[in-house]
């Protein structure tokens, strides 16, 4: 569908889905467009170098990757290094250092439980707190970060904020009537909820226990 202007694409993805309901036959669709791929099938498969790096349903994959190249191909993913410092033995929460930034997130959204980590969050589930305004309870939050460049998509605006200790993280925030774009050069900080968050295995991390 990739020759396709992206409203016949859509018209068509719509179209093709509708005849595999009608006939009932499993359709084998290969695909380099992610959200081609997200929007037509019921399981995915994410291929590195021949051989399968993550399998399951689009939106498992998207909200709860297991490995960096999923995390990245499938949309995109701020990835922050960090260290494992409290496993969660007790309460299902780890514990993670991340550019001296303590960070939380459930157990159960990590991949690996002890060592280094990429601890990673969507774009779109990253707040901007401007002046005074707070976080939800329970959140991470970093900063003071600097707006390093704001560029408007339609639906969202991009924001690439730079965060001392951790770098740049980009952020995307829903286009409101009512909202006011932040200028590149402001300084504000980011948060994001833990459950939003997931872990993935570092350079030296041990793979969590099934």
């Amino acid at each position: 569908l990739g020759a396709l202007d992206l409203k016949l694409r859509r018209r068509m993805q719509v179209e093709l889905k509708r005849i595999q309901n009608e006939v009932g036959l499993t359709f084998v669709h290969v695909t380099h467009d992610q959200e081609e791929a997200m929007t037509m099938a019921d399981t995915v498969a994410v291929m590195n170098a021949g051989r399968i790096e993550q399998l399951g349903p689009p939106q498992e994959l998207y909200d709860l990757p297991r490995t960096a190249f999923v995390a990245n191909f499938l949309g995109r993913s701020n990835l922050v290094p960090g260290t494992v410092v409290d496993g969660g033995s007790g309460d299902g929460i780890l514990g993670m250092d991340a550019g001296g930034v303590g960070m939380q997130l459930p157990a159960s959204r990590a991949a690996t439980s002890d060592g280094d980590v990429l601890v990673g969050i969507r774009p779109e589930k990253v707040r901007l707190l401007t002046g005074d305004a707070a976080p939800e309870p329970g959140a991470t939050v970093l900063g003071p970060g600097t707006v390093e460049d704001v560029s408007f998509c339609g639906v969202s605006t991009e924001y690439i904020v730079r965060v001392p200790g951790v770098g740049p993280l980009v952020v995307f925030a829903q286009n409101l009537a009512a909202d006011v774009p932040v200028a590149p050069g402001a300084a504000l900080r980011l948060s994001w909820s833990p459950r939003h968050a997931f872990a993935l295995p570092g350079r030296s991390a041990a793979p969590a226990a099934a």
